[in-house]
């Protein structure tokens, strides 16, 4: 396991303008993060801010912590594999589900939100353009597309955790219990 030190960006496989392009199986800029790995297909940068598309494996392990986006809508399509999704509106919206193979969650900005694989799970994500950039920064840069071996985990200090928080317009809010089993 690592632990982040400091951020240094690896040099990107996308061409990081608006232009079309191909990736192979497995291709794209990929990053563990915590016991998962994240691989970037197409960021803001290819869609002039539009959106982002990324990749998201895993084993079953633990939650991601209770958060939400101020300006970052996100999806879950959960391609392989089981991942539980907790959302909470705070307007009377609370709810969880086991999404498995082909189910779809879709997470507005501004929902508090948790998200646990179940099993080992690939999910394809949509975000709105540039977020996928917090992957970047917090992630360990990889060029194996496998899912991280426990001593491959990759966690970020909480003041750094806390700094990209503040940059991508998330909020940390462990005051919202979901009840996780």
């Amino acid at each position: 396991m690592t632990l982040e030190t400091s951020s240094s960006l690896a040099p990107s496989a996308l061409p990081g303008f608006p232009a079309p392009y191909f990736l192979p199986n497995s291709g794209g800029d990929k990053f563990i993060l915590f016991d998962q790995i994240f691989t970037l297909l197409v960021n803001g940068e290819e869609t002039g801010g539009d959106f982002d598309v990324f990749l998201n494996e895993g084993h079953a392990g633990r939650h991601i912590p209770p958060h939400l986006h101020q300006d970052t809508h996100e999806t879950f399509l959960v391609a392989e594999g089981a991942v539980r999704l907790w959302m909470d509106d705070e307007k009377g919206f609370r709810s969880d589900r086991v999404l498995t193979a082909g189910e779809f969650g879709f997470v507005p900005k501004n929902v508090v939100h948790s998200y646990r694989m179940e099993t080992t799970s690939r999910i394809i994500g949509t975000s709105s353009g540039g977020f996928s950039g917090f992957f970047a920064e917090a992630g360990r840069p990889t060029d194996s597309p496998a899912i991280p071996a426990p001593d491959e985990f990759h966690i970020v200090r909480p003041e750094r955790m806390a700094e990209l928080w503040a940059k991508y317009s998330t909020v940390g809010r462990p005051d919202i219990d979901f009840d996780f089993d």
